[in-house]
């Protein structure tokens, strides 16, 4: 399998994902040309459509309105993997390739019944609810993703050894997921990913000819030093995010419309432009349900590499996409849902005509937050494009996902302004209880609020029971923790007022407690009823931050939060405070694990001065206390390499792992004592 890379700029991505789409399956003929529109349901509600007829006119429609004379938008026309705007032939089901195999280590395995030490895992929003990540392991073995490759390290003896490394051409894998002897690796690619009956997309280019292309590729994992594939499954669209509730997974992707070969104006001037404009409606008229239908393929691999293609076509059907009742654009985003102990078979697919990048999930329900479709081009005044702003809203969509064989839409709500990240919502007691600031974080204004709104399902929408605003005047949020009927926020501009909240009454949710200090949380994590860890920036009182600061607050008196300590790390910071998979807190011993880099220039020296790897701390009631700085290199490697640069840490029996891209050191639990380093090249 190759994959050809393309960097696309800046500007052209926002502009997808301004405006994107997908479905469905045949067309049948429909009675209606747009959703259903039931006039008690909101402007924010999901509606289906009758048929693939109706879905049609309504992507039409509403393209047609926005295309101009470089498509749909600033010179960028759609990605396109078809070719003259039809899907290519069928994939012949004998069509096959050739898919790599294992370089496995050269290390004996001695198998054995060995008792599993207790282990840490990827640190998760919710309980029973797991999340993808680039390390993995079930207390015999880990699973690592560095530099694009899967390796496997066995850690049942005294050292880890490494036995195979698996590399997926030029794939670019970001995540995986664990299930027994299973894993997958979530991949992402640009351009020509599947297999060759495709028609060819050489030489069309962005606008033109290539799209993004996600990768889900099953790997069997019984055998350590043989690694292999056993099914790929590829389809349109971005990776957004993923869960896994047992061995149901749901895949969360954004999709676009494809096969759109916009034209450009033919010279400068008006005249050319409005032709293009004319040229480019009349594509949109001529295009098919193919061209707005995120594809997938399905194949299998056998045990001597060869691939077969099982299943092919739409991800979903025309009765599985849904619409906004107010417009919302023409992305697409999907939740699909795959069995992991039953192959890659997809076994459920729903569709939401819009654009979002939040997700969350409890045990019971996924939540997708979008925003509102805003078509910029046609705002001129810089006050209108200010009150659009002020004014914006986010929707959330709730999705049941109680039944792994299903995902059933339950209603939609909307809440004031935008949201920082999943860990602004939170389901409690059938409730979701949402975090946003009226204003985005790219702006500077002074007249800033956040609120806590409170939603819960009735009568197929999400409707507000709860809110209280006035949060965080002039700032916004950069940290949020629901826990139980407790909630915590944190805002900053200045100082770090950490807010403390009594959700207990849904109906009245209230501020009970401030506290203000320099600086800044931006993790949260709760390490019993009454202590709380905030990872973030210290700062001075003029805002202006100095470093990775840990701070211990005492919560028992909700309406008087406490910081009992502080740990600063001079010009430091943390991948741990933008994502929580990399903070690891061990409860038996109360160790914290972050990752490091510090750096700083001594003027009068002229000397450079840091430190790149992680950081124990032990925590308990009585403060922080450092116990070592582990660097993650061996003697003969340069520590300011970016490859020593700690992503992620594991606690295994009496072992603490830290992973870079580099390689893995062993440390004893107790002290981070160096015990071994395995790199993963020599």
């Amino acid at each position: 399998m190759k994959t050809t890379r393309i960097l696309l700029a800046a500007t052209a991505l926002s502009l997808i994902a301004a405006t994107c789409t997908q479905t469905s399956s045949e067309p049948t003929v429909g009675q209606r040309e747009f959703p259903r529109i039931d006039p008690a349901i909101h402007e924010f509600s999901l509606q289906s459509f009758n048929a693939c007829d109706d879905f049609l006119s309504y992507v039409k429609s509403h393209a047609k309105d926005i295309v101009g004379p470089y498509g749909f938008g600033y010179g960028w026309g759609f990605p396109a993997i078809l070719e003259d705007g039809i899907l290519a032939a069928e994939l012949d089901s004998s069509a096959q390739r050739v898919v790599p195999t294992t370089a496995a280590a050269s290390i004996a395995y001695e198998s054995g019944a060995k008792s599993t030490p207790a282990f840490s895992t990827t640190n998760v929003q919710e309980k029973g609810v797991d999340e993808p990540d680039i390390v993995k392991t079930d207390g015999r073995r880990l699973l690592v993703l560095t530099n694009g490759e899967l390796r496997y390290v066995d850690v049942t003896g005294a050292s880890p050894q490494l036995r195979g490394t698996l590399r997926l051409g030029d794939l670019y894998i970001q995540d995986m997921l664990l299930s027994g002897d299973t894993v997958l690796l979530i991949a992402q690619g640009y351009g020509d990913v599947y297999t060759s009956n495709f028609a060819s997309r050489s030489g069309q280019g962005y606008g033109g000819g290539f799209s993004s292309t996600l990768s889900i590729v099953e790997v069997d994992i019984s055998d350590g030093d043989n690694m292999r594939v056993t099914r790929q499954l590829e389809m349109d669209g971005r990776y957004v995010s993923a869960r896994m509730i047992g061995d149901t997974v749901r895949l969360v992707v954004n999709s676009s419309p494809v096969g759109l070969q916009f034209v450009q104006p033919e010279g400068s001037g008006l005249r050319a432009e409005r032709q293009a404009t004319e040229a480019n409606k009349q594509i949109i008229e001529d295009s098919t349900i193919e061209n707005w239908v995120p594809y997938y393929v399905l194949e299998t691999v056998s045990d001597n590499g060869r691939v077969t293609v099982k299943k092919q076509g739409a991800l979903l059907s025309c009765n599985e996409a849904n619409a906004p009742a107010d417009f919302a654009g023409l992305d697409m985003i999907s939740i699909v849902t795959i069995d992991i102990s039953k192959g890659l078979d997809v076994k459920a697919a729903t569709g939401v005509l819009s654009s979002g990048e939040t997700v969350y999930a409890s045990t019971d329900a996924l939540y997708i937050a979008t925003n509102r479709w805003v078509d910029w081009q046609a705002i001129e005044d810089s006050n209108a494009i200010a009150t659009v702003v002020n004014e914006a809203t986010t929707d959330i969509h709730k999705f049941d996902i109680s039944d792994p064989d299903s995902v059933t839409y339950r209603g939609s709500g909307s809440v004031k302004g935008y949201m920082l990240s999943q860990w602004s919502m939170s389901e409690y007691n059938g409730d979701l209880r949402v975090a946003s600031t009226s204003q985005p974080d790219w702006r500077g204004d002074q007249e800033s609020e956040s609120f806590i709104t409170v939603l819960t399902e009735k009568d197929g929408t999400l409707e507000t029971i709860g809110q209280v605003g006035g949060i965080g005047k002039s700032e916004r949020i950069f940290a949020v923790r629901f826990i139980g009927d407790v909630g915590y926020v944190v805002t900053f501009r200045q100082t770090d007022p950490l807010y403390t909240l009594d959700l207990s009454d849904p109906t009245d949710p209230k501020v009970v407690g401030e506290l203000k200090i320099p600086g800044y949380s931006a993790y949260l994590h709760p390490i019993s009823d009454d202590l709380l860890i905030g990872v973030g920036q210290a700062a001075t009182d003029n805002g202006r931050v100095l470093g990775t600061q840990v701070s211990l607050f005492d919560v028992s008196d909700p309406a008087n939060p406490k910081r009992i300590d502080k740990y600063t790390i001079e010009n430091g910071n943390s991948e741990a405070e933008w994502d929580h998979r990399a903070f690891l807190y061990w409860e038996p011993t109360g160790l914290v694990v972050l990752p490091i880099t510090t750096y700083s220039w001594n003027d009068e020296t002229g000397t450079e001065q840091g430190f790149v790897g992680a950081i124990g701390l032990e925590i308990t009631k009585d403060g922080i206390r450092e116990v070592k700085r582990i660097s993650n290199t061996n003697d003969h490697h340069n520590p300011w390499d970016w490859e020593s640069q700690v992503r992620r840490s594991v606690v295994i029996g009496e072992v603490v792992y830290t992973i870079s891209e580099g390689g893995l050191l062993q440390s004893s639990l107790d002290t981070l004592e160096r015990k071994s380093f395995v790199r993963w090249y020599q």
